[in-house]
C-alpha cells in the first residue's frame, strides 16, 4: 500500500481571525487544522525527500500537487511526480483506488486509453517524513515538544514562526495509530529513532513548511537494509483553495485486465 501524501502531502479561509485581532482570541494550530479538515477545500503542496544510507549516494525524489480535505481527513489527492525521466507521472488518489499515468502504464495501455486504475486501499495523508501533519493529535504532540521558537521568514504570503523539536517514532506511534514503517508499526530500534523536526506556522496558525530528518535502522522496516537517513522538506500553500478532485473520464481508464504486453526489443545476433 502506498502512503500518499506524498507524503506532510495535506483548508480554511486564509485569515481565520484577522491579524489585528488580540492574540488570546486566535485559534491555536491544532484548532486551525481541524477547521481545514472539515472545510471541503484543499491545500497545495510541494515535497522533496532525500534518502541517504551510511555508504550510499543520496537519492532525491520530488512530488507536488493538491490535497482535498473534508470530514476530518484527506479525502483525495492529485500528485505530480517528475521522476519518470520522460514525462511526469501523475496520480489521482482516493481511499479505495488510484489512477495512474506512468511509464509502466504508458507502455501497456490499449489504444484510446490514457489512465490506468488500481483498486487498492490507500492511506491518504499530508505527510512530513513519517509524521502525518493532517493528524491533529500528531501536530499537537509535536508542538507540545517544542524546544525552540522564534520569528521566521515569509511563506505563502504570511510571516511565520519557526518551532523546532525532537520526537521519536515511538512517541509519534502513541498518538497516531495509523503510523507504519513500510507495513509495520515501529517497535524496538525503530521506535527509538529520533526525528528532528521544524514547523513554520503562519499568522493564521496554519503550517506553511515542515522539515524533518531522522536516521532509521533500515528502509521500510526491513532489518537487512543498511541504516538510512530520511530528510523531508514540505511546503504548503493556498490553504482554503476551492478543490474538487474527480477521477478521469471512464472511457479514458484501463484496468490491469486490459493491459497489453509490450513488444520485446529484438535480440541482436551473436
Amino acid at each position: 500500500m502506498r502512503l500518499w501524501a506524498p507524503a506532510l502531502t495535506i483548508a480554511l479561509v486564509a485569515a481565520i481571525v484577522p491579524p489585528s485581532a488580540p492574540a488570546e482570541v486566535r485559534l491555536d494550530p491544532v484548532a486551525a487544522l481541524r477547521l481545514q479538515l472539515e472545510s471541503g477545500n484543499g491545500v497545495t503542496f510541494s515535497h522533496v525527500t532525500v534518502f541517504k544510507s551510511w555508504d550510499g549516494e543520496p537519492r532525491t525524489s520530488r512530488r507536488s500537487g493538491v490535497h482535498e480535505l473534508a470530514r476530518g481527513e484527506v479525502i483525495a489527492s492529485e500528485i505530480l511526480d517528475p521522476e519518470d525521466g520522460e514525462d511526469p507521472e501523475r496520480f489521482i488518489v482516493f481511499p479505495a483506488r488510484y489512477y495512474e499515468q506512468s511509464s509502466f502504464w504508458r507502455k501497456r495501455l490499449p489504444a484510446g486509453k490514457s489512465w490506468g486504475v488500481t483498486e487498492d486501499q490507500q492511506s491518504l495523508a499530508l505527510t512530513c517524513g513519517d509524521m502525518r501533519l493532517s493528524d491533529p493529535a500528531t501536530l499537537k504532540a509535536l508542538l507540545a515538544g517544542t524546544k525552540a521558537k522564534r520569528p521566521a521568514g515569509v511563506y505563502d504570503g504570511t510571516r511565520t514562526t519557526l518551532h523546532e523539536g525532537i520526537i521519536t517514532l515511538g512517541e509519534v506511534a502513541k498518538v497516531d495509530p495509523e503510523l507504519r514503517i513500510g507495513t509495520r508499526r515501529p517497535t524496538g530500534a525503530y521506535a527509538q529513532a529520533r526525528i528532528n523536526w521544524k514547523l513554520w506556522i503562519g499568522q493564521d496558525r496554519l503550517v506553511r513548511r515542515c522539515h524533518s530528518s531522522s536516521w532509521q535502522p533500515g528502509l521500510l522496516g526491513m532489518d537487512d537494509f543498511d541504516p538510512v537517513q530520511l530528510v523531508d522538506d514540505v511546503r504548503l500553500s493556498r490553504w482554503g483553495r476551492a478543490t474538487d478532485i474527480k477521477p478521469p473520464a471512464a472511457d479514458q481508464v484501463a484496468t490491469f485486465d486490459e493491459l497489453k504486453v509490450p513488444e520485446e526489443a529484438p535480440v541482436a545476433p551473436r
